[in-house]
Formats: structure tokens, sequence, C-alpha cells
């Protein structure tokens, strides 16, 4: 099997961010982090393409090291503005007549649309919690992982969870055999 890939839509959700938030200038610095060879396919990038996984993490790595503090939390902040890019209003509306935890598991069903790697096995534990075990995803990097954490917090809060967390309890970076997210919210 070769390289694991993504879709180029999370590299153009990387580009809206870093815009939005910093600027041209803020992205032509975050570019000049990488290599030419990274900058070359970044500047040939469509949505639809899929790319490699490998590159995507090192694109939000640099991001991290330009305007974040070195502790991946701009990646979370990443991850949440993915979420509300990716869940349309009319589908935040659909899905508040479910739970988080359908989300969740609707997620994992639409994993491999942007992804070519990983399969998700997803453990309600009652009606507020959740367990989610992420297997064979292609590149092994917590950045990635920080990135989804952001991302599935604010999934849940887009649908109407209320007192949302999200913990990555176990991740391969660390030498677990899969990575394992929990997370929770409460009423009101």
């Amino acid at each position: 099997m070769g390289e694991a890939k993504t879709k180029g839509i999370g590299f153009t959700n990387v580009r809206s961010f870093t815009l939005e938030r910093y600027g041209l200038e803020g992205w032509v610095d975050v570019l000049a982090q990488l290599v030419a060879e990274d900058r070359r396919q970044l500047d040939e990038m469509v949505p639809v393409g899929w790319y490699s996984l490998p590159l995507y993490a090192r694109l939000i790595r640099a991001l991290d090291e330009i305007h974040g503090a070195g502790d991946m939390a701009i990646v979370v902040q990443l991850g949440r503005f993915e979420a509300e890019r990716d869940l349309t209003t009319i589908q935040r509306a659909f899905l508040r007549m479910a739970s988080p935890a359908f989300l969740l598991e609707k997620s994992a069903e639409y994993w491999r649309r942007f992804h070519d790697t990983g399969t998700w096995s997803i453990q309600r534990d009652g009606a507020t919690r959740v367990r989610a075990y992420l297997d064979g995803w292609g590149h092994v990097d917590t950045a990635l992982c920080r990135e989804l954490s952001g991302y599935f917090s604010r999934a849940f809060e887009l649908v109407g969870a209320r007192k949302v967390w999200v913990d990555h309890a176990e991740c391969r970076a660390f030498g677990s055999e899969r990575c394992l997210f929990t997370g929770g919210w409460g009423e009101g």
C-alpha cells in the first residue's frame, strides 16, 4: 500500500482558516515553513483531489509553528473551524433531531469519503458518552489527532450538545495500538 491520502478540502480549509485569521501574509509565512516540493503540491491542489496525508500533517504543524504556541491548541481551533465548514445549516438542523453519538456514528461511515485509510469503531457509553476507536490511519502524528478532537467537540456543539468534552485517551503516536477518543456532553 502506498502513502495515505486525504481529500484536498482539508488543505483548502487550512488555507481559509489561516487567511481569515492572519491574512495573506500569514498564509505565506506558513508556506515558507514547508519545502519547495510541498509548496508546489499545495499550489496545484483542488478540494476533490486526493493528496498526501503526511503533507497535510506537515501543513498543520507549520500552522502551529508560525501562528500557534507550540502546543497544538491552534490545530484544535482549526478542527473546530473545519466542523463549522463541513456541517451545513440544513445538516445541523437534521442532526439536532438525533444525538451527538449518532453524529459520530455517521462521521465514521463518511470517513472513507475523505480518507483512504483508517477505520472507526464507535461505542456508546450511556446516553451522553461515547468511545471512538480509530484503527489503521495511514499516518501517525499527534497534530492530526488534536485536529480531530477539535473537530468532534465543535461538531457536537453544532448539533445541539452543551457542556461538551472530548479527550484523546490513547494515541498511536505515544505507543498505543490504536487511537481512542472519548467524549461526552451534558444537558442545557
